[in-house]
């Protein structure tokens, strides 16, 4: 197969009609979804739909599978940042159909990567990510005040990891994900004696934990020149808040002695995580992707509070979350001194309609991106995505949520849909 690079003028008018079909479909699409796990690390990663598991030359995709370092060449170092604009809307309470908006909502998860690859194989790397955040903030006095007015979970994630090739097509790699939470959750609450919720108090929880660890570890086989595999497995993480703070606000001054500030404890858990990959090239400018992730959400079964104060008894949040497959797929065309990509995924949400709330609102949706990469000098990379995602709209009848003072559960429609742009910088010394 002879070594070139396709050019604009020798493109065949099929690709050339691909193309004008895929920007087109990139014009016409409004939004992208984020929620609580983040896939995408890079915005080349975005542009061809998160299907990364067994594409080289992003050093970001040691993050889904770090056997990918052997495959890379050099130190490269990579800065990227992405912005979320998510849009949520809720009506209801059933059989209300009152429309409330979030308000405006901003995300900005940064992603830094260094590598190092010896021509023998052996790759070394440090990932920084957020690849979990979700946040939302609604009214004070809307319907839902009473599960949530605001709420900000985030990890950070730290991954050193390492890859070793045993043969000239084929690696092992393992990484350690150092994982650091927080989280903010506030919401309104009935005070003593008023049954009319216009005297209503505000309650936050605000916490962050400590550094806690888990373990990614993956293997990459090329086929030859037209085919790649890979597969990784991400550890469950336990991620204890045990000295978080309870505040107080809008209480009359009467109640303010039984309302002093608190200290909480509680857990969150990360899931076990199976990633399937495949890359094929049946030409040297053209890649498709394909990725398959397993999730096992149902470790994230409920979420227990606890206070440090004795006449303050704490709680216990059923969730039954479920397992998830999510899968996504990607083609990406390299030209001559660029590349176009293009993406397409199917999320699946694991959050029954029993637990849904508004401060951690989730959906089944399909997202679509555009991606555009260009070197621009000796070693230097620029790449740039812009994904949507529309979820499809939760017609929730059987939520077990006490709105209050509401009878029945918090039943009604939720609607979003994200939008997302990215960019990276990406230097290679080799």
């Amino acid at each position: 197969m002879k070594n070139v690079r396709l050019t604009i003028e020798n493109a065949p008018t099929i690709v050339k009609w691909l193309l004008t079909i895929v920007i087109w479909s990139f014009c016409a699409s409004v939004a992208w979804a984020g929620g609580f796990q983040l896939t995408d690390q890079s915005a080349r990663a975005m542009g061809i739909g998160g299907a990364v598991g067994a594409m080289t030359g992003d050093p970001t995709a040691m993050h889904a599978n770090p056997a990918i370092l052997s495959f890379l060449e050099g130190p490269i170092f990579s800065l990227g940042a992405t912005v979320i604009v998510p849009d949520e809307r809720f009506y209801g309470v059933s059989p209300s159909t009152t429309e409330t908006k979030m308000q405006a909502q901003v995300l900005f998860p940064p992603s830094i990567c260094v590598t190092y690859t010896t021509e023998g194989g052996f790759g070394a790397g440090l990932s920084v990510t957020v690849p979990y955040q979700i946040q939302t903030e609604w009214d004070q006095d809307w319907v839902g005040r009473r599960l949530a007015t605001k709420s900000d979970l985030r990890v950070a994630m730290v991954t050193p990891g390492v890859s070793m090739k045993f043969s000239d097509d084929f690696s092992a790699g393992i990484g350690i994900d150092l994982a650091l939470p927080r989280i903010l959750y506030e919401q309104r609450f009935a005070l003593p004696g008023d049954t009319s919720a216009l005297m209503d108090g505000d309650v936050t929880h605000d916490g962050s934990g400590n550094v806690c660890y888990g373990v990614t570890a993956g293997v990459f086989y090329r086929a030859g020149e037209l085919l790649s595999l890979g597969a990784s497995y991400r550890s469950h993480i336990n991620l204890p808040i045990d000295d978080g703070r309870v505040r107080y606000s809008d209480i009359p001054a009467q109640l303010a002695g039984s309302y002093t500030e608190g200290r909480f404890s509680t857990s969150l858990a990360l899931p076990n995580q199976l990633l399937a990959s495949a890359s094929l090239h049946p030409l040297l400018w053209l890649s498709l992707s394909a990725d398959a992730e397993y999730s096992f959400w149902s470790e994230f079964h409920s979420v227990q509070i606890t206070y440090s104060n004795p006449v303050r008894q704490g709680v216990m949040y059923d969730l039954n979350w479920t397992n998830v497959l999510n899968t996504r797929f990607g083609l990406e065309l390299a030209f001559a001194d660029f590349s176009v990509r293009g993406g397409i995924r199917f999320e699946r949400s694991p959050v029954p309609d029993a637990t849904l709330s508004p401060g951690l609102p989730d959906a089944d949706g399909t997202g679509y991106a555009l991606g555009l990469g260009y070197r621009a000098g000796e070693g230097l990379v620029l790449d740039f995505a812009y994904a949507v995602m529309q979820y499809n709209d939760r017609n929730i009848t059987g939520s077990a949520l006490a709105p209050g003072p509401f009878s029945g559960g918090f039943d009604g429609i939720y609607s979003s849909h994200t939008a997302s742009l990215a960019i990276n910088v990406t230097y290679s010394w080799k």
